[in-house]
């Protein structure tokens, strides 16, 4: 006889047997439960030690655990490691409860590949699980920081002064509130004081356009509605006499000095935006 048939001598069968009688109702049909499951890895423990006292007193009982278990080592859903244990039991019954070195060994490497795969995987999962707790509280961080920073522009957007033109802010920022405040109103009345835009014009003309416009009768006219037009160009470009505030047909670009000069200086002197500005029909 050897060490484990004598070892099985020694213990009482009373422990595993309660455990056999609990589980052959539970394992009958599946699902299983956890405290089910967690009985029946016991319960193979206890096999594995006095399974040869069982087999000569309560032959009949095992016969139908084996018949359980040989399911529940093809239940792909069960853990990998208890099916393990449940495979062991039976392939030891097998060998009629006796040990063998080859079997042992082989059941001691799985058993340890498979522990540490669990734990490899265990360590996988916590770690993703970090993973997403540092990416919640990350996302929740930006979104708190965004808010902030979007209720400061406003708040700042509030405190400057700007002027509102064509539906565009043109913010004004200076050292000096006064000075901030005086821009703000000269602002304000240069472009309230603009009654109409110029229009824009994709049209372009060439040197020799512009010399052959030059030499043209209609450049030595005034544009219609000129006294209009005349009143919206920029006042750099305004020619101002002493008397007269305000720029007329003679003091922009027109009058009688302009058109004598085009007469003497023809294909030398451009004659400004006239025949443009009547072309597009202003």
């Amino acid at each position: 006889m050897d060490s484990s048939s004598q070892g099985s001598m020694q213990i009482s069968t009373t422990p595993a047997l309660l455990q056999l009688d609990q589980l052959l109702p539970l394992l009958s049909s599946g699902p299983y439960s956890s405290s089910t499951l967690s009985l029946l890895a016991a319960l193979c423990t206890e096999l594995k030690l006095v399974g040869p006292k069982l087999e000569r007193s309560d032959k009949d009982k095992l016969d139908t655990l084996q018949a359980l278990l040989t399911k529940i080592c093809q239940d792909r859903d069960l853990d990998l490691v208890l099916r393990l244990q449940v495979l062991e039991v039976i392939e030891l019954r097998t060998l009629g409860w006796k040990s063998n070195e080859g079997v042992d060994n082989y059941y001691k490497e799985r058993f340890t590949q498979f522990e540490e795969s669990r734990r490899k995987e265990q360590e996988r999962k916590e770690a993703k699980a970090v993973r997403s707790r540092d990416a919640g509280v990350k996302k929740i961080r930006e979104n708190q920081s965004g808010s902030k920073s979007s209720d400061q522009e406003q708040m700042d957007e509030k405190d400057k002064i700007f002027v509102t033109v064509n539906g565009v802010k043109l913010f004004i920022s200076s050292t000096s509130q006064e000075l901030s405040a005086s821009a703000k109103k000269f602002l304000e009345n240069h472009f309230s004081n603009q009654s109409m835009a110029l229009p824009t014009s994709k049209m372009k003309y060439t040197r020799t356009d512009l010399l052959t416009l030059a030499s043209s009768t209609m450049a030595k006219e005034a544009p219609l509605n000129w006294d209009k037009l005349a009143k919206t160009l920029p006042t750099v470009i305004q020619r101002r006499s002493c008397s007269s505030p305000s720029p007329t047909a003679n003091q922009v670009g027109g009058g009688d000095s302009s058109q004598s000069q085009m007469s003497k200086q023809k294909n030398t002197a451009l004659p400004g935006n006239l025949p443009i500005i009547r072309n597009l029909g202003m």
